[in-house]
């Protein structure tokens, strides 16, 4: 099975100077948790919760951040023995940082013909969410590791059915 077959192909995209605030917003209200970011037409990175988590971290360095950004603030006030006030400073302060500040450069990617167990290997070995389709060095869509698992499944279910079917 090919990446094709299982990317999405309307993705959510945002650009370099793009702030952190806008990259939250939209993964809460579009329920992801990563997607690329495009110069123009050019891939030129990848924004994950876990890229903000870490930009988080480092603004509020008494709070170690075990969870989705989406409960940030609260998790930093349980965490913290910052004032309320203070905390908010430091995480608005955070949330004004332009994507490019923080995101993955050079994310790994993925060719469209390729077949759904190369994108498994580059999971695997990566240890990355989700791989950008690109091809010609035009972003195609976007596959992720549960559209792969999902895949895998479904040809599992293929081939026991086949099976099952040639030992009648």
């Amino acid at each position: 099975m090919k990446i094709k077959n299982i990317m999405t192909s309307k993705v959510i995209t945002f650009k370099p100077d793009d702030t952190m605030h806008k990259a939250l917003e939209v993964f809460t209200k579009s329920n992801i948790s990563g997607a690329p970011v495009m110069d123009g037409d050019k891939l030129v990175g990848l924004i994950t919760e876990l890229d903000i988590i870490k930009v988080i971290d480092i603004y509020t360095p008494k709070v170690h951040f075990t969870s989705t950004p989406h409960f940030f603030l609260v998790l930093a006030g349980l965490k913290s023995k910052s004032k309320a006030a203070e905390l908010k400073k430091k995480v608005m302060a955070a949330s004004k940082l332009n994507i490019s500040d923080f995101m993955t450069r050079e994310p790994v990617t993925v060719d469209p013909e390729a077949d759904i167990m190369e994108a498994a290997r580059i999971v695997d070995t990566y240890k990355v969410n989700r791989i950008p389709v690109v091809e010609k060095g035009k972003l195609k869509g976007i596959v992720t590791r549960n559209d792969i698992i999902k895949a895998v499944a479904k040809l599992e279910m293929q081939f026991a059915l086949n099976t099952s079917e040639e030992c009648k």
